[in-house]
């Protein structure tokens, strides 16, 4: 009889559930996208009951379309959006709208703390800098602004969750109040060197600890999920970009994987001990096992995925994602420059001001000059990163493994390639961040021995190899550089 491991793969803008088999196959999948809530220039809102029932309503559908009976799912993995804040009472409801890791609502708390002087003490002991990004900072702006949450907090009727916690509570019917050591490392209230709640960050933003769910490690037992009356346990939760770093079985030290998703987001293993940033990237914990952590670098793009959308519901010049390859390639030149800093930009830059612009318009561009500048928008942020990447380990000849939606664009990656002048490669099972929450339960439960044999399944479908010199690359890559400097001073 075979054995399934059930993934939901929770994200910025739509839920999912995925069905492995043993062999760690995608057997079938569904998705559905939620309400992005906009109530103000700059806020991103979620309703989390909303978000609740289309996890639902993707499990009801992959169960229906592939026949299973939930007795032969053995574990259930869950992986998230990371940072967005969810206040909810005890019986599980939503105290007011999520508040998204993109949204900036509370910047004012994060220029606060960093006016009082307090960036060093809190990257110290979170590998994070301040910013609205994260999620103390929302919780505290909740705390601050909504009657209904201070009430319950004052009545002992609060809980703190990011995502995974939420989805937790409510699959369990309120049973189990954990998240684990990746989520919390995104929340400014974390120590990732003494695994815990910190009590002075918690003294700092004024949260009392009570709120604040138990951290666990990636593989634990999070407690039973009720799927149709079968009781099966969540043996596995992990936020999605370490998720994904572990789903490209990046194991060893010095290994990089970049996910194309709302946002974009770099990550490298850097082993056992955390490796403090001098060039504005981030140290977090990339998972731990059995108590056990491995941290990682991070830069990160708020905007990637999330401009491809604008596209098609904003300016309304495609129908599908899908379409951007075959319209871009119509364009033959690459005047065209767009800084799509809708929510400010992230790595290396942490200017949550700055503004978007598109450069070098003229009476010939077109709707394909725009899609086309768009891709290659994203792969000139993710350039951004890597070389970041670079300074701070010294390493000049990188390859790197990519994920998430975007990666199945063949011009994204090539002009990626080409800007990088880099080796890129694309593994054949692209649901690699709901992969690395799947692994992790397959470790626990016995799936799999050890990570050399997760290797061993993990395969390329594509390599994509520079073919442009590194002149063009170079010469390309200064425009960008300048119009991003552009867009820093319009302010």
């Amino acid at each position: 009889m075979e054995k399934y491991i059930l993934t939901i793969d929770q994200g910025t803008t739509s839920s999912r559930a995925i069905l492995f088999d043993s062999k760690a196959n995608c057997i079938n999948k569904y998705q559905m996208e939620f309400t992005q809530i906009h109530r103000k220039p700059g806020f991103v809102e979620h309703n989390a009951n909303e978000i609740y029932e289309t996890v639902l309503e993707c499990i009801k559908n992959v169960l229906n379309n592939s026949n299973i009976d939930p007795k032969d799912i053995k574990g259930i993995a869950i992986t998230n959006q990371r940072e967005t804040a969810v206040m909810f009472d005890k019986k599980g409801n939503p105290l007011c709208n999520a508040i998204c890791w993109q949204s900036k609502q509370s910047e004012y708390i994060a220029k606060k703390l960093i006016s009082d002087g307090y960036e060093n003490r809190i990257y110290q002991k979170t590998g994070l800098h301040i910013n609205s990004y994260f999620s103390g900072t929302k919780i505290r702006y909740m705390l601050d602004n909504n009657k209904n949450v201070l009430e319950h907090y004052d009545n002992d009727d609060c809980l703190f969750g990011t995502i995974d916690t939420f989805l937790l509570y409510k699959l369990t019917n309120g049973r189990s109040y954990y998240t684990d050591a990746t989520n919390a490392s995104r929340t400014l209230l974390y120590n990732i060197n003494t695994l815990d709640w910190d009590d002075e960050l918690l003294e700092l933003f004024h949260i009392r600890k009570n709120i604040l769910p138990t951290v666990l490690s990636n593989n634990d037992l999070f407690g039973y999920a009720s799927i149709r009356g079968v009781d099966i346990p969540v043996v596995s939760m992990i936020g999605d970009q370490q998720a994904s770093l572990f789903g490209h079985t990046a194991f060893n030290m010095g290994e990089i994987k970049n996910t194309y998703g709302t946002g974009c987001f770099m990550l490298m293993n850097t082993g056992n001990k955390p490796v403090y940033s001098k060039n504005g990237l981030l140290t977090t914990i990339a998972y731990m096992i059995d108590g056990k952590p491995t941290y990682a670098l991070e830069g990160s793009v708020f905007v990637a995925g999330a401009a491809i959308t604008w596209l098609r519901d904003s300016l309304r010049i495609i129908e599908k994602s899908a379409e951007t390859y075959q319209r871009a390639i119509k364009e033959p030149t690459h005047d065209l420059i767009f800084v799509p800093a809708f929510q400010g930009l992230g790595t290396p830059y942490w200017d949550n001001e700055c503004k978007g612009a598109m450069f070098g318009m003229s009476f010939n561009t077109t709707q394909e000059s725009i899609i086309k500048a768009t891709l290659e928008a994203i792969a000139y942020q993710a350039k951004d990163l890597m070389e970041e990447m670079k300074k701070e380990t010294n390493l000049s000849n990188i390859s790197l493994s990519v994920d998430g939606g975007a990666s199945e664009n063949d011009y994204l990656l090539q002009f990626e390639s080409d800007i990088m002048q880099t080796i890129i490669k694309r593994p054949r099972q692209i649901e690699t961040t709901a992969l690395g929450a799947a692994f992790i339960a397959f470790l626990h439960l016995g799936f799999f021995s050890d990570f050399d044999e997760l290797k061993k399944i993990n395969e390329i479908d594509k390599y994509y190899y520079p073919i442009i010199d590194s002149s063009e690359s170079e010469e390309l890559y200064s425009k960008w550089k300048k119009a991003v400097a552009a867009c820093r001073m319009f302010k």
